[in-house]
């Protein structure tokens, strides 16, 4: 699992750093990310987050053809970058809640996965700020910092090293991609102004 995992830690890496340059191509790159991982989770009994890697290749799909229709004008490979208002964070909240209580009920219940409560809290968030970056909301970044850290600590806990220091890398890269998709922002609302 040791070979399966440092790839996977390679390609989810080079993903995430296309990500924060707002590069289409990231999402090609996660793809195989998240085939190798989806290995990994089922391994480890991490079942919400083998679960995870299905609907994130379907998002990557998405995320892939929305970013292609909305590029920037300067560059064929960049995407645009948008922000949500007030009302649209605000809805987001019980359905998070729910979802999560629902899933985390059914890995708890009904498998043997493994600490089902904290798994399915990332997954939930995952899946969330994934559709957040298909939609290339800036407040994916939010979402991918605060869930970074809590898979540091998970992986460390299950013993998978190599995953906790990629996702102490990908907690660092989110922050570098939250300054970057602002600057971007601050500058596109500047030009329309």
């Amino acid at each position: 699992m040791f070979i399966i995992e440092f790839i996977a830690a390679f390609f989810t890496l080079l993903c995430v750093i296309l990500t924060t340059q707002r590069n289409i191509f990231s999402w090609v790159i996660g793809i195989i990310a998240i085939c190798l991982y989806a290995i990994l989770f089922y391994n480890e009994k991490l079942y919400a987050d083998f679960s995870l890697q299905i609907i994130f290749g379907i998002q990557s799909i998405m995320g892939y053809i929305q970013w292609n229709k909305n590029k920037e004008n300067y560059n064929p490979y960049i995407t645009k970058v948008e922000k949500l208002n007030i009302n649209q964070r605000l809805r987001w909240i019980f359905p998070i809640i729910i979802l999560y209580i629902i899933i985390a009920y059914l890995f708890d219940n009904y498998t043997d996965a493994s600490l089902p409560y904290i798994d399915s809290l990332v997954a939930v968030l995952s899946l969330v700020a994934n559709y957040f970056l298909i939609k290339r909301k800036i407040e994916n970044w939010y979402i991918w910092i605060f869930v970074d850290v809590i898979y540091v600590g998970l992986f460390l806990y299950k013993g998978l090293i190599l995953s906790s220091i990629l996702y102490f890398i990908l907690f660092i890269l989110a922050i570098k991609g939250y300054k970057q998709w602002y600057k971007n922002l601050k500058q596109t609302t500047n030009d329309i102004k």
